[in-house]
């Protein structure tokens, strides 16, 4: 319950249409007009995102899911899937052959969650709180996926995330104490890492070194391991962070961040 009052506030915040109108909707009242011309989104609009394409490629994933598995998933699991990630729980149900698998790898785990967000306030998607905080698909879902409706929000809030290479080439060319031993590919692996740690701990809220130190992105840039076999041996990578963060470490490793 908490969770979801949270994301209404978030998606209140992101909203870029008239705020007063957006809250009075949230609580079922309706204001009269399209706007108030008094908020700071009427008086100030902000630079907008379009990401009509990210919220199709959404809610196509929850349809095909539904279709091919009789069952409802939650946003991590389709977050997943868009961005690609074959996690065990993805090849269990067999949706990496879904036709929008990895259809999103180039948004960021934070923009889909803030364009999930969005379809809920909008009413176009339900979250069922008590069957595990499923997606449910609601009746305005149709005119987003017919391209009828388009979803708008805050530039400043979900504009697309460049590219590791990009991160690492507005950042400097100086390698980092731990990696200063590394040889060129090593040091690629490495810049590779620790952007993806850094969008990680962006998404989560949480610094970096929570991640992992840099120590241990060093190990893992120098062994180039292959497998969560070889990953697990590396000092710093536990069962936990083996569990939750080693298929992506591994396929950043082998550089197809």
């Amino acid at each position: 319950v908490l969770r979801g009052k949270l994301d209404a506030l978030l998606a209140l915040a992101e909203a870029t249409d008239c705020r007063r109108v957006r809250l009075l909707q949230y609580f079922g009242e309706s204001y009269g007009r399209l706007a108030c011309q008094n908020c700071d989104n009427c008086l100030s609009p902000a630079p907008i995102w379009d990401a009509t394409d990210a919220a199709r490629k959404l809610l196509s994933t929850i349809y095909r899911v539904q279709q091919v598995s009789g069952i409802s998933f939650g946003a991590g699991h389709i977050m997943d899937i868009l961005r690609g990630k074959a996690t065990d729980k993805v090849r269990q149900f067999g949706h990496e052959q879904l036709s929008t698998f990895g259809l999103g790898a180039e948004f960021s785990e934070a923009q889909l969650r803030a364009v999930l967000r969005q379809l809920i306030a909008s009413g176009a998607l339900h979250v069922d709180a008590e069957r595990y905080h499923t997606l449910q698909l609601q009746d305005g879902a149709r005119p987003i996926l017919r391209g009828e409706q388009a979803v708008r929000l805050r530039a400043d809030v979900a504009a697309p995330a460049a590219r590791p290479r990009q991160r690492k080439a507005a950042r400097g060319t100086t390698p980092a104490p731990a990696a200063a031993s590394l040889d060129a590919a090593a040091q690629q692996r490495f810049a590779d890492l620790k952007a993806w740690r850094g969008e990680v701990a962006r998404e989560h809220n949480l610094p970096a070194y929570v991640i992992f130190h840099d120590a241990t992105l060093a190990a893992i840039a120098e062994r180039a391991p292959q497998s969560l076999a070889e990953l697990q041996g590396i000092s710093g990578i536990g069962a936990s962070k083996l569990e939750r963060y080693g298929d992506e470490v591994l396929r950043v490793a082998r550089g197809a961040g």
